[in-house]
């Protein structure tokens, strides 16, 4: 009985084991006998091989990191030979053990860089990165295991959710194992099926880690863009940029090749467009850049094979549909749809277009889908196909295309020796040359190629050549009669050419230069409109109302009166004169200048003098204003009183019916007020109610 019993206990999965499965204090599940033996060990991290195949490479730096790598294999090897409950115990108790494994993954030799490792003097780098390769590699296995052997294992529903919650196996560590392994290693393959089928979730998590690189092509391409914008370019940012293009490439041409899981999945998030528009914007134009800045770069050759990657993964990609048209013809057609609209999409994209057609059978999957469907549109199918199946030298427009950097150009890209580089044979001169002219003729398809070649060898320097091209001036007189076109036919002298040498102002149309070009002359025939209104008309409301052009008019007639003589003579009536001394001269004043108060003195004889003396001089009047000073017709108001023999009334004071605050008592004066105001509140304050309310019922109204 005691046997079986332990024999059943031995065979139970770990999880299940009540001396394997404790609550720590973070709530999570470990596995493991108690929590004083979890694995405390300071694991050694990765570095990467210093200065691989550069000339700065160094003894002294070699000896480092063969050093530091020995203790990362030891490190690498204990994790290794763990039991299987301190195994677990030690990956999700001690953070470090997951940080040492995926340092390797991150700085890893990538693939296009393998060959290099041969290439070293010290042989012995080259067998401890392999080492480490490999036991890096059985961890992975591990991880992803959860069987070790007959005895030891776990839960195939508690393992998934060990490496899903606690982050264990993630997105980017699976990108970096089919990074580093998926190419010369099929178990690669086994190991990212059987992660995805024991957990569904990281189908969703590796959809957008697939979106994420999407937005990574977008940015290379942006950074690209505005890099070269600049024109300013050095060599080492564009190795930079070489060297981005490469990781992105060899990346997704790892993921599409290690299982058709991942092919699916690139499917689902559409990312064929972006890799042809990658292709064509990145990697196209980064090669002519580099090859513009030195010849002799071996990322030339990089990047055709990243070109090549990209054209792999694309047609990969787009093989799922067509393998899922060849399996069930009668439920694909959807697929074929997609398909046909991958392939149209595309045709935006030239020079990808013409290097897909060079390596994959578009004419043979066309026939699959026509012989498929009887039903397709015939058009739609007759378009793409003539748009594939043109020239090498036309475009989807008949158009002629640049194919100065094809991936399979075999001549050499740089040669081997400096000393066969001074010296290139004539066989190379005339690739260069022929790659010129076709560059030329990308931008100016109507010209004639023989004349194009002429004139860029008589130059020796395609910018030059094109500048000359471009413009038309006397330099390209040289290469050819002024008298005879490109076509050898005699054409007369363009009297625009001779109008631009005078004026310095190119015609862009028939209008450019005649009577009414206001760009070239100051004056011009007839009244040019511009902006909003007539010439001389008021632009503006406010213009309009503010018109003083009739004061203008009569401003003449007025000026006459400036001429007229006042002359007093002896028949002048002093009547009036008389009765206005009589008067105030306050009065008087008043009536001259209604605006202005003068203080005066009665006690000043001298001020009453000057002032008699003012009132004798004839006043000229001021202009009237909008309202009488207030100030006047109360000084007016009170002489009137005065005259009558009644005094003006002092300001009445007010009664003070606040007093003291409460509770210090209030003054006789203070409740008098109080009373006086209470008695009579319907005659006074703001308005005399009695009479109000004796008004409203004369009108026949309730007072309230």
């Amino acid at each position: 009985m005691m046997q079986h019993k332990g024999k059943n206990e031995r065979t139970l999965a770990a999880n299940r084991r009540g001396m394997q499965s404790k609550q720590k204090a973070n709530g999570l599940n470990v596995v493991g006998t108690d929590a004083n033996e979890d694995d405390i060990r300071c694991f050694t991290k990765y570095t990467s091989i210093p200065a691989l195949g550069s000339p700065d490479e160094g003894q002294l730096c070699y000896t480092m990191w063969i050093s530091e790598t020995k203790w990362f294999i030891k490190d690498m090897r204990h994790l290794l030979l763990l039991k299987h409950d301190r195994f677990w115990r030690t990956i999700m108790n001690n953070p470090l053990a997951l940080e040492s494994i995926a340092s390797f993954m991150q700085n890893a030799v990538p693939i296009y860089l393998a060959h290099r490792l041969n290439s070293l003097e010290n042989k012995e780098v080259a067998k401890l990165y392999a080492l480490a390769h490999k036991t890096v590699f059985q961890i992975i296995c591990r991880l992803t295991t959860p069987r070790k052997s007959r005895n030891t294992w776990m839960d195939r529903d508690h393992f998934a959710s060990i490496i899903y919650e606690h982050f264990i196996v993630s997105v980017p560590l699976i990108f970096d194992f089919i990074f580093v392994y998926g190419r010369d290693n099929r178990t690669v393959s086994s190991i990212v099926e059987s992660v995805v089928k024991l957990q569904p979730k990281y189908e969703v998590d590796l959809k957008l880690g697939l979106q994420y690189l999407i937005n990574v092509f977008a940015s290379i391409q942006g950074r690209c863009e505005s890099e070269m914008h600049s024109q300013n370019l050095s060599e080492g940012v564009l190795i930079d940029l070489a060297l981005y293009v490469l990781d992105c490439s060899y990346n997704l041409g790892s993921i599409v090749a290690v299982t058709s899981i991942m092919r699916n999945m690139c499917c689902d998030v559409s990312i064929e467009y972006p890799i042809s528009n990658f292709y064509e914007n990145v990697v196209v134009v980064l090669f002519a850049c580099i090859q513009s800045a030195n010849e002799q770069s071996e990322y030339l050759t990089r990047l055709n094979d990243a070109r090549i990657e990209l054209l792999h993964a694309f047609r990969s990609i787009i093989y799922v549909h067509l393998d899922k048209i060849l399996q069930d013809p009668a439920n694909s057609l959807l697929s074929a749809d997609k398909f046909l609209g991958i392939l149209t999409e595309c045709l935006a994209n030239n020079v990808f277009v013409n290097d897909y057609k060079k390596h994959y059978p578009i004419d043979v999957d066309l026939e699959i889908l026509e012989q498929a469907y009887s039903s397709m549109d015939k058009i739609k199918l007759d378009f793409i196909r003539n748009a594939y199946m043109a020239s090498p030298e036309e475009g989807k427009n008949g158009q002629k295309i640049n194919r100065r950097s094809q991936p399979l150009e075999k001549t050499p890209m740089y040669a081997s020796d400096s000393n066969e580089t001074n010296c290139r044979n004539e066989a190379e001169k005339a690739h260069e040359v022929q790659s010129h002219v076709e560059y030329v003729m990308d931008i100016l398809p109507h010209l004639d190629p023989d004349y194009v070649r002429g004139v860029i060898e008589h130059f020796d320097c395609v910018e030059k050549a094109l500048a000359v091209l471009l413009e038309g001036n006397a330099d390209a007189q040289i290469i050819s009669d002024s008298s005879k076109d490109v076509n050898d036919e005699i054409v007369p002298e363009d009297p625009l050419d001779s109008f631009y040498l005078q004026t310095g102002i190119d015609r862009l149309n028939i209008y450019d230069g005649d009577e009414f070009d206001v760009m070239s002359k100051s004056n011009v025939k007839g009244t040019i409109k511009k902006g909003k209104g007539m010439p001389g008309n008021p632009k503006s409301f406010k213009e309009l109302l503010d018109d003083k052009r009739h004061v203008n008019e009569m401003r003449h007639v007025y000026r006459q009166y400036n001429t007229l003589v006042d002359v007093d003579d002896d028949e002048y009536d002093d009547t009036f004169e008389a009765m206005a001394e009589s008067e105030s001269r306050h009065i008087k004043f008043a009536k001259g200048a209604r605006n202005l108060v003068i203080e005066e003195s009665d006690n000043d004889d001298e001020a009453e003098t000057d002032d008699s003396e003012t009132e004798s001089e004839p006043h000229k009047l001021a202009g009237f204003d909008f309202c009488e000073n207030p100030e006047i017709a109360r000084k007016r108001y009170e002489e009137r009183l005065i005259s009558k023999g009644v005094k003006p009334h002092a300001p009445r004071e007010t009664a003070d019916v606040r007093g003291k605050p409460k509770g210090q008592g209030q003054d006789s004066k203070v409740l008098q007020n109080r009373k006086n105001k209470n008695e009579h509140k319907a005659s006074q304050g703001n308005h005399n109610r009695k009479r109000g309310a004796t008004f409203k019922r004369s009108r026949g109204m309730i007072p309230s």
